[in-house]
């Protein structure tokens, strides 16, 4: 199951997909509202900490980085199939 973190501003909520399963991040994104969906969420204090925690992911847990479809707030179904290496 995949966590969405978010990180409000004033004006957009910024995001940062995680598949701790697949060990796969997103790049840092707008996100719609529209896009909410009843999933996990862990709020950060702002956009700066997505990059942080994306950064520590592919760096330090060799996650791999996978751009998604913001409008389904969704990994690419190619992902179904990706293996992460040990």
């Amino acid at each position: 199951m995949a966590i969405l973190y978010t990180a409000p501003s004033e004006t957009v909520t910024y995001a940062l997909l995680v598949d701790d399963q697949q060990g796969l991040v997103s790049q840092v994104y707008c996100l719609q509202t529209s896009a909410l969906q009843q999933q996990s969420q862990i709020v950060l204090p702002d956009m700066m900490a997505l990059h942080t925690k994306q950064t520590q992911l592919v760096a330090n847990l060799n996650y791999w980085l996978w751009p998604i479809d913001q409008r389904s707030n969704q990994f690419p179904s190619e992902t179904k199939t990706h293996h992460q290496k040990a």
